[in-house]
């Protein structure tokens, strides 16, 4: 297959299955399995993931750039309510993303070696598909996060570092299952989604400029764009169908797509 058009349907399936609940990572390697689809190795993926990060950015910018603005405030000493309210939100998100830290470098063997065997994403999908359709017999929550809520959050992050298990799925469901109001859970969800990406594309900086270096400056561009245009999109597209109540019924997708899986491998 023309590698540019590899790198396309790369990008598209990161940036769609990013952020609605159906696990990239699985995809990813799905795709390649079924399709013959190489990646350019562990750069490309992580150009990918930059353009899905540049999508929650744009799309929670007012967010972030509140949180920066009265974060710095407040270590400048100012103790007003916005300046406190960004600095606990700065708080619950490191709270939420030290579980996947930890074992992102504890297990790191592992994680990669799962990535090798499409029946594990399979296997990963189904649990996916558990998670989700768990949320339809959960009472709508309406609760805030708090230190408690953002390490549950980071536990199930901790959970998609594997292959098949989504993280905006198992996050949110995370956050609806102890009692997190919909919508506030995904905006979390997404935001947690920053710190990790960015660790993960920080880790693994050399091998992004040494594929730059040996002529893949075309083909990272056109995943970057295509994958941060779809990203962007899956992000919109989620948060109405959380607001729906419509969350777990990807559930029954992943179920399918993991059994058809383990079948077929």
């Amino acid at each position: 297959m023309n590698p540019l058009i590899a790198v396309v349907i790369l990008a598209l399936v990161q940036g769609l299955t990013e952020f609605l609940p159906i696990s990239s990572s699985g995809h990813l390697v799905l795709t390649q399995a079924l399709l013959g689809v190489e990646s350019e190795g562990v750069a490309l993926e992580i150009v990918l993931h930059v353009g899905t990060l540049l999508a929650v950015v744009l799309y929670y910018r007012n967010d972030l750039m509140e949180l920066i603005r009265e974060g710095l405030r407040f270590v400048g000493g100012r103790r007003d309510e916005a300046s406190t309210k960004a600095m606990r939100m700065i708080g619950l998100l490191v709270l939420g993303t030290i579980p996947a830290a930890v074992a992102g470098v504890l297990l790191e063997d592992r994680i990669e070696s799962a990535f090798q065997d499409p029946r594990f994403t399979c296997g990963g999908l189904l649990v996916t598909g558990a998670l989700l359709l768990s949320t339809l017999r959960v009472p709508k929550g309406q609760r805030e996060v708090n230190p408690f809520r953002a390490v549950v959050f980071g536990l199930f992050q901790m959970l998609a570092l594997f292959p098949g298990i989504s993280r905006s799925g198992s996050t949110i469901t995370g956050g609806l299952l102890v009692g997190v109001k919909p919508e506030e859970a995904a905006r979390f969800s997404f935001l947690l989604s920053v710190p990790i990406i960015l660790g993960a594309v920080a880790f693994q900086l050399k091998d992004v400029s040494e594929g730059i270096s040996s002529g893949g400056l075309l083909e990272y561009g056109i995943g970057l764009v295509v994958s941060f245009a779809s990203g962007y999109l899956a992000i919109g597209t989620l948060l109405r169908i959380v607001r729906q109540g419509r969350f777990g019924w990807f559930g029954v997708y992943c179920l399918i797509v993991g059994a058809l899986g383990l079948a077929y491998f």
